[in-house]
């Protein structure tokens, strides 16, 4: 479920997304609007196969805090039609790795080579900073390893 074409159903009807400009910010929004934590990968050229039926959505430029895919700049509902094999998709993390913690804002993995490794960083004060390893330990991995569900 958090990986696949990007699909939209717009007046009753499941249509494509097709954008030769598609960025890791386009599909960072789609991650998270389907609660899919962040955007591993944004693939074009129907990657995951040509859909059927209407383009949607054409040249569509996110920032990345946009909440839905259509919040984003495009050149309106259905207004080109795009040949399928533009189709695009995305490869999410499968998992939203901002943990809230109280008294700060939260933490989250970044830059790591899969879902469960990375850089630690920790959300205070709307900045994100990363961790110094005084006194970070095997026990302190350990439980960040289970809080994010890694083993």
């Amino acid at each position: 479920r958090c990986s696949g074409r990007v699909e939209i159903k717009h007046e009753e009807q499941w249509g494509t997304v097709c954008d030769g400009d598609w960025t890791i910010k386009d599909a960072d929004v789609v991650c998270k609007q389907l609660g899919c934590g962040s955007a591993v990968q944004a693939l074009s050229r129907a990657f995951f196969g040509e859909g059927s039926g209407p383009t949607w959505l054409y040249r569509v430029h996110c920032h990345g805090d946009e909440l839905t895919l259509w919040n984003c700049s495009h050149t309106g509902w259905g207004a080109f039609t795009c040949p399928h094999y533009f189709d695009i998709g995305v490869i999410c993390s499968g998992k939203n790795f901002f943990i809230p913690i109280a008294g700060y804002g939260g933490y989250r993995l970044a830059n790591g080579s899969n879902t469960c490794s990375g850089r630690v960083e920790l959300l205070h004060g709307g900045t994100w900073g990363t961790l110094c390893d005084y006194l970070w330990d095997l026990p302190a991995a350990n439980a960040l390893c289970q809080q994010l569900d890694c083993g």
